[in-house]
């Protein structure tokens, strides 16, 4: 019986030995060379797994007494070298049981294999992030456009310091990495980076310090004492933009000016059935006939949240908005990507004299401020646009003096034929 290499421990005993499964031998002698754990705990059944290391040796110059393999031949120039990766695979497994134990929590080799990925992640913030993050989407913790979005984060730290490990990362580790984000560089006279706005810098810094946060409670990585919630990330909250009525109008001649393009003709048609609608630009591009539940309601389920908190909502289909749509079956628009439409939209805002930084999800707003000028009320408007949090909602709810005074003077125009009655005090 081969010798194991152990690693006691409080709760659970490890045993590690070299492996090969013997029907598996290759015809010219060659065998897959695996570490197998044997993991035991007291009264409980014991947990066997093979670890493929990725190497082949002949099977008959393999000391399984002695965990190592000996020459093929005088002087082998690769047995030492096999050696010192079956050794750095034991030692790796080795660690990890120690970080186990001295953190009290039992192992399993499952957990093993997970904690072998992230091995070489350990370290490198960069490596452990690419990791982390497509764990975490394949296993739907966290959505698509999440998933996308960190990896902006990703090469964010690449242009700064791709090389950065756990142990690196202080306050002043933030305070660089912030001040890079806003900076701008040139080179030869030209912009190879711009500054980046307050909104993203605090995206990107709060992604960083939910993985950290990840690496230390799940995977015991050493993260510096002062800790992720010690790194002030405060939010700078941004003015929304939204159209008033007069520069909608101005938009909807421009479409019946028939000097617009193609591309142009259909992305300001979008926008404008956004803007009656109150439609996220992720459901506008899914957007299909399929969702008339009648002539005047589209029912749908939206994209946001769809993996984990699905959400079908009801909203009503005015007959101007039904006016932009461009197609009479299939999907509602033939759109360019949403980067194009974006930059489409800008071209169309400067045309139409709107002097004002107008993305896709402008429309949104502006169908909040339009139908609380023109008398909604806040909980309708929470229902049509989805909402869970009245909170949120208030924040498309655009209403400024004019706004205020002339839904007050609507009230008036309740009571007005009464003005001719004198009120006696």
């Amino acid at each position: 019986m081969s010798k194991p290499i152990s690693s006691p421990g409080q709760m659970f005993k490890i045993s590690l030995k070299l492996f090969t499964w013997t029907a598996r031998i290759q015809q010219n002698g060659m065998s897959a060379l695996y570490i197998e754990s044997y993991i035991s705990v007291k009264g409980k059944k014991a947990d066997r797994k093979q670890f493929n290391i990725n190497l082949e040796w002949p099977h008959d110059r393999i000391d399984f007494g002695k965990n190592e393999l000996r020459q093929r031949y005088k002087n082998d120039e690769d047995v030492n070298d096999y050696n010192m990766i079956i050794r750095d695979q034991v030692s790796r497994i080795n660690e990890i049981a120690k970080r186990f134990r001295l953190q009290n929590r039992m192992l399993t080799n499952e957990m093993i294999e997970r904690e072998l990925l992230y091995y070489d992640a350990s370290r490198s913030l960069v490596a452990f992030m690419r990791l982390s993050r497509k764990e975490r989407y394949q296993s739907k913790e966290i959505v698509k456009r999440t998933y996308m979005n960190h990896l902006s984060t990703i090469n964010s730290i690449i242009d700064f310091r791709p090389l950065t490990e756990f142990s690196q990362i202080d306050k002043k580790w933030f305070t660089d990495y912030r001040n890079y984000l806003k900076s701008e560089v040139k080179q030869d006279g030209k912009i190879v980076k711009k500054s980046i706005s307050d909104n993203t810098v605090w995206t990107r810094i709060k992604d960083i310090k939910a993985y950290l946060t990840i690496a230390n409670e799940q995977h015991g990585v050493y993260v510096p004492e002062f800790g992720p919630k010690e790194v002030k990330n405060p939010y700078h909250k941004k003015e929304a933009v939204y159209l008033r009525k007069e520069e909608v109008i101005r938009l909807i001649n421009k479409l019946d000016e028939g000097v617009l393009g193609s591309q142009d003709y259909q992305v300001l048609k979008a926008f404008l059935f956004c803007c009656f609608t109150g439609f996220r630009i992720s459901d506008l591009y899914n957007s299909t006939y399929q969702w008339m539940v009648s002539d005047n309601f589209l029912q749908f389920l939206m994209v946001k949240n769809s993996e984990n908190k699905p959400k079908t909502i009801t909203i009503p289909l005015i007959p101007i908005a039904k006016k932009f749509i461009s197609n009479n079956k299939g999907k509602f628009f033939d759109l360019p990507t949403e980067q194009e439409y974006n930059r489409t939209l800008k071209v169309l805002m400067k045309l139409c004299q709107i002097n004002k930084k107008v993305s896709s999800h402008a429309a949104r707003h502006t169908f909040g401020h339009l139908f609380m000028k023109f008398g909604g009320n806040i909980l309708a408007l929470m229902k049509i646009l989805g909402h869970t949090k009245i909170e949120t909602t208030m924040t498309y709810a655009h209403l400024d003096d004019d706004d205020n005074l002339d839904l007050a003077l609507k009230v008036n125009d309740e009571f007005e034929s009464l003005a001719k009655f004198k009120i006696v005090s």
